[in-house]
């Protein structure tokens, strides 16, 4: 939290700016809304949405000239084209006599140009709502679409199987025999599991106790990072706020420090190849595996994540309205019907990828597709153990190279050197570094292979007896790591300022591997028993059930946060305050609706495909 006041207090502090108060006021406001409710309330009515340019009406325009030279800084909007919600019905009712409804919009700004002498052209329309279709949208209660019912009845379907479930599972008790098809949409035993402790059961699992709680850690930093990058994807009250702050050194926090997904990489082939490790202490581990453990990934990832997918491409647009809700849900509720299929076969970070449905999700492709090819170069190297950390090693130097050059050829940056407010606005669109380096398998490569070396490494400490905390040269660098990851973090502000190919291309292919190592290193140092403040907090109890919830957290929190965030039906005051208030409300509403989708949904289908599993092997 010292670090929330870090920034307000450098935002407050904040005084070199390129324009004076009093020229900045001559400039026409970016954002604008009109009244959404009492404009389409009225017959007759029409509120048109969308962005302008703008040119000078005549020459010279000393204020266009501004515009112009203030918009040359990464930093700042481009203030030659302006956002305007306008109540055209009202604001323009001598253009009433004209029936097309973006010419009328156009000719409406232009009457608001001319009087501060500027020429407007409209480059994009949003939308165009009448009266008439607002009452049929909000009144008329138009019966469900297809996509809609088939969403409900897939939802009922899960209801009337953890209903019957639940009501066997109490009236059969602990009878052993139960059956476990049944048993598994059990509410009852599925919130057993979640708040279930392993620590007190095998000694290698309760050593893993930490993961959960870092899970947590980077749920809560990534909620956080979108909170404040919905903000700016949406109409601003006050833009200059977020241009300002988007010079403080701090804020690479979030702007860089949206590589700490990585983690979450790291951490998930770590725990798919030491699981594959203590498997073959008692089984043979072959390639007739690799279908079992895809098809249980697929289980644990798909119902929900398609779950929250159908939501977004069906009913999401119908849960509220405004300007900006039209805007923002309705739009990406369309990607979403677009991409949905992309989604299911986790193809949607190579299909279209500047086309995004629930920008989260691209993390769910890489993981898949990475877990498939980790879990083949996991069962050759079980096979080969004396050789496994040589060969994931030179793997893990390789994939950083193979990114350096990609990154050198295709002029690939890394994401603090596009990381600027008008590039968050459209959420990176049209920038190939981010749709085919950050979003792609091979910018996640690096992590993978750590994640798996780690792997195998603490496997081999385990067998052979070693105890980390028996070496005192390993606890500098593992109480240094927490320092360490906010410094490489912070550089980012520094490194953004040397452009030289090579040198991005280098910084690029190191950035997140980096990250990765430096990550891996305080995970790896917890579980093999090294002490610390940072082990005490993350061991704790509690983090276990939260850290279950994390994939339903993922796939909702967006939902939840944009919904907050374009209800307001007039441009959002951007603050400290408010991002923190829409993190905060974000986190417990996203956590409170991840408990029933994990209990009624992700745990009973994996539960099943277990039982199905179990069945097949003993009929065999």
């Amino acid at each position: 939290m010292k670090l929330w006041w870090c920034w307000m207090l450098l935002a407050a502090q904040a005084q070199a700016r390129d324009v004076t108060d009093e020229e900045y006021a001559q400039f026409p406001r970016l954002f604008h809304l009109d009244e959404w409710e009492s404009c389409l309330a009225r017959p007759g009515g029409m509120y048109c949405l969308g962005t302008f340019s703008v040119e000078p009406l005549r020459h010279p325009s000393p204020l266009y000239n501004m515009l112009k030279e203030y918009s040359l800084d990464p930093h700042h909007f481009n203030r030659t084209e302006l956002h305007r919600g306008y109540c055209v019905s009202s604001r323009c009712p001598s253009l009433a006599g004209e029936r097309n409804a973006s010419l009328r919009f156009e000719q409406c700004a232009a009457q608001w140009a001319r009087r501060v002498s500027l020429r407007t052209r409209l480059a994009r329309l949003r939308y165009c709502r009448s009266h008439a279709q607002h009452v049929a949208r909000e009144h008329a209660h138009e019966p469900p679409q297809r996509a809609q019912r088939l969403f409900l009845l897939a939802v009922t379907a899960i209801l009337v199987c953890n209903v019957l479930g639940t009501v066997y599972d109490v009236f059969t008790g602990d009878n052993v025999k139960k059956n476990p098809l049944l048993a598994s949409w059990s509410i009852r035993s599925n919130w057993r599991r979640l708040t279930a402790s392993y620590e007190d059961g095998d000694p290698r699992l309760a050593a893993l106790s930490p993961v959960q709680g870092v899970r947590v850690f980077l749920m809560l930093l990534i909620m956080a990072t979108h909170s404040g990058c919905i903000h700016d994807m949406l109409y601003l009250y006050n833009p200059r706020w977020i241009e300002q702050i988007s010079r403080h050194p701090v804020l690479m926090i979030f702007l860089n420090g949206t590589s700490v997904v990585q983690v979450f990489v790291l951490l998930s082939n770590f725990l798919l190849a030491y699981n594959l490790l203590l498997h073959s202490k008692e089984h043979s581990v072959s390639f007739k595996l690799l279908p079992y453990i895809t098809v249980k990934r697929i289980a644990r990832i798909s119902p929900v994540y398609l779950l929250v997918v159908g939501f977004a491409a069906t009913w999401w647009p119908s849960l509220g309205s405004g300007p900006q809700w039209t805007a923002a849900v309705a739009a990406e509720s369309d990607a979403c019907k677009r991409k949905l299929w992309t989604h299911a076969f986790y193809l949607n970070n190579l299909i279209d990828p500047e086309d995004l449905c629930l920008v989260q999700t691209w993390f769910l492709a890489v993981d898949m597709q990475l877990y498939v090819l980790a879990s083949i170069l996991t069962v050759v190297l079980v096979r080969q153990r004396a050789r496994a950390l040589h060969v994931l090693g030179a793997l893990a130097c390789v994939s950083c190279v193979l990114n350096g050059l990609l990154a050198y050829a295709f002029n690939w940056k890394s994401i603090v050197y596009f990381a600027y407010p008008s590039n968050l606005r459209t959420m990176y669109a049209g920038i190939s570094s981010f749709s085919w380096l950050y979003q792609a398998p091979w910018g996640s490569l690096p992590a993978c292979l750590v994640g798996l070396f780690l792997a195998f490494l603490h496997f081999e400490l385990q067998e052979a007896g070693v105890k980390l905390s028996d070496y005192k040269w390993v606890r500098l660098p593992y109480h240094l790591s927490p320092a360490l990851i906010m410094w490489w973090v912070l550089s980012g502000d520094a490194v953004r300022t040397h452009t030289v190919p090579w040198f991005t291309a280098t910084y690029t292919a190191l950035e997140r591997p980096v990250l990765s190592l430096l990550a891996g290193g305080i995970v790896f140092g917890m579980v093999n028993g090294l002490e610390g403040w940072l082990k005490q907090i993350f061991s704790w109890r509690g983090w276990s059930a939260l850290g279950r919830l994390s994939l339903s957290v993922l796939l909702l929190h967006w939902c939840i946060n944009l919904s907050i965030a374009a209800s307001r039906p007039q441009p959002i005051h951007s603050s400290l305050l408010s991002v923190v208030v829409d993190w905060l409300a974000t986190s417990c509403l996203s956590y409170a609706a991840a408990v029933p989708l994990t209990l009624l949904l992700e745990m009973p289908a994996l539960r099943t495909l277990n039982s199905l599993l179990l069945l097949k092997h003993k009929q065999a």
